[in-house]
């Protein structure tokens, strides 16, 4: 079993280097905003307003238009970093032809307290025509729904974030909870040696420069 892992890593390692940038999600639009939530005991998310930091982007980089597993990750305080991708169910992801016609959603459960868990996402309507950043609706909201049972825990409700340089990649193997599990533990396992080899194949580091956050990001305003 090392020798997948290692060859996976090795693979995004290559990748991202050959790109300078993301294996996946390497074309994105960054964004602030307000995530509001209820209390719900599935996940450990924060209770009331907070604000939040992200990014959507497409997962492949197809040219143009053309449909892509679309990306949708954002910062919390913590930091816990979330990561959803358009799919076609729960563990599938799946090409989506604009922004708002696509489900996102965490492809892979979470483990927190004995119980797997399902984290999406679902856009607001809006006349979108096509996958391109440049489609993109000008402050995309979206309702949170954890599962299963699905239920709406919150709304995330974003604006463009004007910064004239790219942020740090966002890390779910990286940044999340104290007892939050990625699952199950053979994937986790793989997607941990895929991010670490994207961090490793990009120049520089983004996890070598701790300072890329202190002007934007949850928990601070911009100037």
């Amino acid at each position: 079993m090392p020798a997948v892992p290692d060859a996976v890593e090795a693979v995004f390692r290559a990748l991202a280097g050959a790109r300078d940038a993301k294996a996946f999600h390497p074309r994105g639009r960054w964004f602030e905003g307000e995530l509001t939530t209820t209390f719900d005991p599935a996940l450990p998310l924060p209770v009331g307003e907070v604000e939040v930091c992200g990014r959507l982007s497409k997962g492949v980089g197809t040219p143009g238009g053309l449909p892509d597993v679309l990306g949708l990750a954002f910062r919390l305080p913590g930091p816990w970093d979330v990561l959803l991708s358009t799919s076609r169910s729960r563990v599938v992801p799946w090409p989506a032809r604009t922004w708002t016609t696509g489900r996102y959603g965490s492809i892979t459960p979470f483990r927190w307290r004995d119980r797997l868990v399902w984290l999406a996402a679902v856009p607001d309507a809006h006349r979108t025509r096509s996958a391109a950043l440049a489609d993109l609706p000008a402050e995309p909201a979206f309702t949170l729904e954890v599962g299963p049972p699905w239920r709406p825990v919150g709304r995330l409700v974003t604006r463009p974030l004007d910064v004239d340089r790219d942020l740090p990649a966002l890390d779910p193997v990286l940044n999340r909870p104290e007892g939050l599990e990625l699952a199950p533990a053979v994937l986790a396992r793989i997607r941990e040696s895929a991010y670490r080899g994207s961090r490793r194949g990009r120049s520089p580091d983004p996890v070598t420069a701790p300072d890329a956050w202190s002007a934007v990001g949850p928990g601070s305003r911009k100037p």
